[in-house]
């Protein structure tokens, strides 16, 4: 089964070249620089070879070998004219390390199956999340584009929590916190403040015996309330920016981060987030900022 939220068949790459030219260190694994290796030999260009990938010293992460270097004004190593890949001119997508052949898509392996958001720090995926209309999640038999065998951002698989924490009902809860967060009855601040609440009565029922029907009776009190809401409020009037704002936020749970952190801190970093966004002169430029924070430095958000 593969879940994604409906932007992600809708992308398309620009060729704005802003991932190209990111602060980030893109990594290659050892196949990836043993296929460059191989590649740049066969062209007579190993003194280049020698330049572009540079293997990593001391501790690296999983499937980290080495690094493609810099340009002297900041872009990726093979960014040429036009701002198109090189690389990719020369050998093809499927060449590329998993890194360039999968971002902005987001995908993360779980327990009913492949799931797959895109990272707003493209400017092209920022664009088609600046809507009105909220993001929905489809579920489908087939992938909605080709994706790069485990290269995974997380894995989820909530049945290996004990029987008595509310993670073990993980997939339950963020369908839920996702509700939460589109309900328009309400100003963004109310949802983010209503879901905090929500999170931490969820937090106290662990150890609970009963917890499966507690949460149940919890999630239909808060339905009750969102209608009592919506049938008593006028319909409010959509804000500039609002919709960007909700499906960033949206987007941003569908990532795990409850599950990944555990509920105080992923408050925190909710929280963080909020306060960085309210103070933003430019909203879209700021979501981008936090975005790429997010998928390379996240622990400073956390602090």
């Amino acid at each position: 089964m593969y879940i994604y939220t409906d932007i992600v068949g809708q992308f398309a790459c620009q060729m704005c070249g802003t991932c190209c030219r990111n602060q980030w260190q893109v990594t290659v694994d050892k196949a990836s620089y043993r296929r460059n290796e191989a590649l740049f030999a066969a062209g007579g260009r190993t003194a280049e070879f020698a330049q572009a990938f540079i293997v990593l010293a001391g501790r690296s992460g999983y499937g980290e070998h080495a690094y493609i270097a810099k340009q002297a004004g900041g872009g990726c190593w093979f960014l040429g004219a036009g701002n198109l890949c090189r690389l990719h001119e020369e050998a093809g997508h499927s060449h590329l390390d998993a890194v360039c052949r999968t971002f902005p898509r987001y995908p993360v392996s779980t327990a009913r199956g492949l799931e797959i958001t895109l990272s707003f720090s493209c400017p092209a995926v920022l664009k088609l999340a600046d809507r009105e209309e909220g993001l929905r999640l489809i579920r489908a038999e087939e992938p909605p584009l080709e994706l790069t065998a485990d290269n995974y951002a997380a894995e989820i698989y909530p049945q290996q929590q004990p029987d008595r924490q509310p993670l073990r009902y993980y997939f339950e809860l963020e369908s839920h916190f996702i509700d939460l967060l589109q309900c328009r009855a309400m100003p963004f601040s109310e949802r983010l403040a209503f879901l905090a609440d929500t999170v931490q009565a969820v937090d106290r029922l662990a150890g609970s015996q009963d917890i499966s029907r507690q949460l149940t009776a919890l999630f239909n009190r808060n339905y009750d309330w969102l209608e009592e809401l919506a049938a008593a409020r006028e319909p409010a009037r959509p804000e500039a920016g609002s919709g960007l704002l909700e499906n960033f936020f949206v987007s941003l749970l569908f990532k795990k981060p409850f599950y990944i952190f555990g509920f105080s801190r992923t408050l925190l970093l909710l929280n963080r987030i909020w306060q960085r966004l309210l103070g933003a002169d430019d909203l879209g430029r700021e979501i981008m900022r936090l975005e790429l924070q997010y998928g390379h430095d996240r622990q400073a958000l956390l602090r």
